[in-house]
């Protein structure tokens, strides 16, 4: 049964070249595999079956000799049930409990926007951020942002420079409504309030999963999967620094890209810190990390995840500040 596990491993892994469409493999409720394997399309079901039969493609089978079973596909999600008993360590998408009883992955990362193409995607790394040229926000700039106010019908989804918070008023309007890449709208959304505070605090071993660091020359946030194993050969390190500075988060650890890739195969969430924005002014960049939350504060403010000296909080702030965006993806 291990073998079938390897070989399904090694399957995702020999057609990463033949589709980049991600799919993450389930198997005995837990994630098997999460790189990019060949899209659903391409393979075969048998309808007439209980539940629908996934069958591998023919050359593989004569490896693995043994029958995957499609339980749900949602959105590029594939839940699969197999003959194998034993549970694997997550690998390439990181699973996190949002609360007792719902899961979520995160976006590869950072959202972005280009306003003169209305354009928006995901930054092709973790440890990516705009920085400065955040000062350039404006409906007609020709380039990328990643630094929003709090989304609302009164705005584009927090495009603005506007200090006032009458700009921002009413309910709020989750960035993942939009087409981010190739994704289409409402494959994603924003964590609400609560579900911050559950990662950040309440799931199970919270304070072990979850630490500062500089990941090649990147400051930030790292947050662990729930079923976390560490890899051979990297040493992670739970915790915050005692004083916030730029420095103090290579002080306490630092891992090179090599050392990342092992942490992110595994499922690892890197939230650089990419600094606020107020009007046309940028701040705090690699000094500090704010993250919107999907929950108002009052008519006023909204509910963010925020640094603090000491480590990172659930808070809240003005709704006109110019903060980052990290989106979720529910599993069940």
């Amino acid at each position: 049964m291990k073998k079938l596990f390897f070989l399904l491993a090694c399957v995702a892994m020999s057609v990463l070249s033949m589709a980049q469409v991600n799919q993450l493999v389930w198997a005995n409720g837990r994630l098997l595999y999460g790189s990019p394997i060949t899209n659903v399309d391409s393979l075969t079901y048998d309808e007439s079956a209980g539940m629908d039969t996934l069958l591998l493609p023919r050359v593989l089978m004569k490896e693995v000799h043994d029958t995957v079973y499609v339980t749900q596909v949602i959105h590029d999600t594939v839940y699969v049930e197999t003959d194998c008993g034993e549970d694997t360590p997550s690998a390439g998408i990181g699973v996190f409990s949002v609360s007792a009883d719902k899961q979520v992955t995160f976006s590869p990362g950072n959202l972005q926007y280009h306003p003169t193409n209305d354009e928006w995607r995901f930054a092709e790394n973790q440890t990516d951020y705009i920085g400065n040229a955040n000062r350039n926000i404006s409906p007609t700039y020709n380039g990328w942002l990643d630094l929003f106010g709090w989304s609302t019908s009164a705005t584009n989804f927090g495009v603005s420079t506007s200090y006032y918070t009458s700009d921002y008023s009413g309910s709020f309007v989750d960035w993942g409504t939009n087409k981010i890449g190739k994704y289409a709208p409402n494959t994603w959304r924003t964590l609400t309030k609560d579900e911050w505070k559950y990662i950040l605090e309440t799931r199970p071993n919270a304070s072990s999963l979850k630490g500062v660091a500089q990941v090649n020359g990147v400051n930030g946030l790292i947050f662990l999967p729930d079923n976390w194993v560490c890899p051979s050969g990297v040493t992670f390190t739970s915790g915050f620094y005692s004083n916030q500075s730029v420095e103090a988060y290579r002080q306490y650890q630092v891992f090179t890209a090599e050392q990342w890739a092992k942490l992110e195969t595994l499922g690892a969430i890197f939230l650089p810190a990419s600094g606020w924005r107020g009007s046309s002014l940028v701040g705090g960049v690699q000094y500090c990390y704010k993250y919107w939350s999907a929950t108002e504060y009052y008519s006023y403010g909204a509910i963010c995840l925020s640094t603090v000296p000491n480590g990172a909080i659930v808070g809240y702030t003005n709704r006109s500040s110019g903060y980052s965006v990290r989106l979720v993806r529910d599993l069940q």
